[in-house]
């Protein structure tokens, strides 16, 4: 069930064109290509240790060589995790070798369907993504006026944070 959620998530947020882009872009406008190529996964968390299930699916990912992007599911209340974050970035310092990137966020206008307190709240995912193909995918955006909607908090977060590995 949460499963599915992200892929309508996906194909009905991610993939559509957006009021905020003036209806020029997704928010993300190589998903629908990388989708309909087989080469995104999408986990969601169930039990136990988080950290144990990011590792696993990194893990996973990488000597699978299937896929080229991994869209793991949370409940809402882990982006209030300090050591979460802070585990991504020690993750990331290691995965960047392999050529993958983590980023994480909210599934905007998804709802949970974790029970507790903060059901029907957006997911907390955490994505990755070959590293070479997003910064690929930055080098022909920046060239367009994608980037002209965002403030620089997003940008910073989003792209600079991710260049801060290479």
């Amino acid at each position: 069930m949460i499963e599915q959620d992200i892929w309508n998530w996906i194909t009905n947020f991610v993939e559509r064109n957006h009021e905020f882009y003036n209806f020029k872009f997704p928010p993300c406008p190589y998903a629908k290509s990388a989708r309909l190529k087989g080469l995104v996964k999408v986990c969601a968390y169930e039990s136990g240790s988080y950290k144990d299930f990011i590792q696993n699916s990194i893990d996973s990912l990488i000597k699978n060589k299937t896929h080229t992007v991994c869209v793991m599911a949370f409940p809402y209340y882990l982006k209030w995790y300090y050591h979460l974050h802070r585990f991504i970035r020690k993750i990331n310092a290691i995965i960047v070798k392999e050529d993958f990137y983590m980023q994480y966020g909210l599934a905007v206008e998804s709802e949970s369907k974790y029970s507790g307190l903060f059901q029907n709240k957006p997911y907390f995912i955490v994505i990755v993504n070959k590293l070479s193909q997003v910064n690929e995918a930055h080098d022909i955006l920046i060239k367009t006026d994608y980037y002209g909607f965002w403030d620089k908090k997003h940008y910073d977060e989003v792209v600079n944070r991710r260049k801060s590995f290479k």
